[in-house]
């Protein structure tokens, strides 16, 4: 080989390796949208209407807080948990935060057609804009873990999918995700105990259920009249 050839071979090598270098590498997983200020509030006075009143004000806020937390940490193409047999791997799909700014400003307008803010609209107001929404939306069931279709039923589904929720539920500290070991298995779960930190305090911080998803479960039939029922 000429030296020539060879300069120029070298020269196409080093520019090939300087395009290389400029291309944006792309991050393992896609960052997910998160919530603006106005946005969360908006979560939280949606929160009032969509969750139990048993919770308490405390209650829905921790809930608030790990949904957000859930929207902040949550991973495009992460791997998801799959069962024994099960040799397809999954992943999880796209954000469904992306499409909960639409929601919630969809909830804005409606509720400014009804002559005030959707965070200063009366209970009974704010609970029919959201089943309107989610008629709307033509969400029949709670899925197993939130999937965009609606920011208030996946509210509720982050909630009610929930060990905590199970346990509120039961009246009793299952801890259905967690194993209670074989000295205790032949005693039943123990009654919750007023203010625990399990089901009346909403999802417990530091909970497992970010980076891929909700636990899958069993999927809840769900009505938009239903709402009506929620902060009784």
């Amino acid at each position: 080989m000429s030296a020539r050839m060879q300069r120029r071979t070298l020269l196409q090598l080093l520019a090939a390796a300087a395009a290389w270098v400029r291309m944006p590498v792309p991050s393992a997983f896609a960052q997910a949208p998160s919530l603006s200020a106005v946005h969360e509030a908006r979560v939280r006075a949606l929160a009032e209407v969509v969750l139990p009143g048993e919770l308490g004000a405390a209650g829905r806020a921790a809930v608030v807080d790990g949904f957000v937390r859930w929207i902040r940490n949550y991973r495009e193409g992460a791997e998801m948990d799959h069962g024994y047999g099960f040799t397809r791997l999954r992943r999880t799909p796209a954000s469904p935060a992306a499409k909960y700014a639409a929601h919630l400003e969809a909830l804005e307008r409606a509720a400014r057609a009804r002559g005030a803010a959707f965070e200063a609209l009366d209970a009974a107001g704010r609970r029919a804009v959201v089943a309107d929404a989610v008629n709307a939306a033509k969400v029949a069931r709670l899925p197993a873990r939130p999937t965009g279709d609606h920011v208030a039923t996946d509210l509720m589904a982050f909630y009610f999918q929930s060990a905590e929720a199970n346990d509120l539920a039961y009246r009793a500290a299952i801890g259905r995700d967690s194993c209670r070991g074989l000295p205790d298995s032949d005693h039943s779960p123990r009654p919750l105990r007023p203010g625990s930190d399990r089901g009346q305090s909403g999802v417990r911080a530091g909970s497992d259920r970010g980076q891929s998803g909700v636990r899958t479960g069993s999927e809840h039939e769900y009505g938009a009249t239903q709402l009506a029922g929620t902060n009784s």
